[in-house]
């Protein structure tokens, strides 16, 4: 029942954000209305209608931990091919949070855990016996170069550019910065 319960939750959130393109102009009442349970019941499960937002984002960010680490990635390129095609698949809600003005919130969830995410794959590109500093600032520039690329997608070329050809963009966009 719990789970049900958060399901509806996330999908009232996403469907009034849809309509409404702010989290402010959601009450808690409307979001539990939405969802056909009690408001005491939102309670139970959540604190916050930003609680409900980021458990969701949470749960999409440890799918994609876990795709990672299971993935064989032999080179950078394969990295960039799995990021795009994993976030694809979730573009209808990061469109919402986006029309929210909402996405820095996913971006600043990745933050939160991207230390750990670099020792936790084996991948070649990583620099072997780097600092803590120099793995948050490594992270960063990976993960926040790829959702800005990915957010910029969203914004209008989700419809007509394939994912494939997301990649093969970035990809030469890479290319072009390390010759120059």
């Amino acid at each position: 029942m719990e789970y049900q319960t958060r399901q509806w939750l996330e999908e009232a959130l996403f469907d009034l954000l849809a309509t409404r393109k702010s989290l402010q102009n959601i009450s808690i009442a409307e979001l539990s209305e939405h969802a056909q349970i009690a408001r005491r019941t939102f309670y139970r499960y959540y604190h916050s209608k930003e609680e409900v937002l980021t458990n969701y984002i949470d749960r999409l960010i440890q799918r994609y931990i876990i795709e990672l680490q299971t993935e064989k990635l032999d080179d950078f390129e394969d990295l960039v091919n799995l990021f795009f095609k994993y976030w694809s698949q979730y573009t209808e809600p990061l469109k919402i949070l986006q029309d929210a003005r909402l996405q820095a919130l996913v971006l600043q969830r990745w933050y939160d855990k991207l230390p750990a995410v670099y020792t936790s794959i084996k991948a070649p590109w990583h620099i072997t016996n780097s600092t803590q500093r120099q793995i948050n600032y490594d992270s960063r520039f990976i993960i926040g170069g790829l959702y800005n690329v990915f957010d910029e997608w969203l914004k209008g070329d989700y419809k007509a550019m394939p994912v494939n050809k997301l990649v093969t963009t970035t990809l030469n966009t890479i290319k072009r910065m390390k010759n120059s």
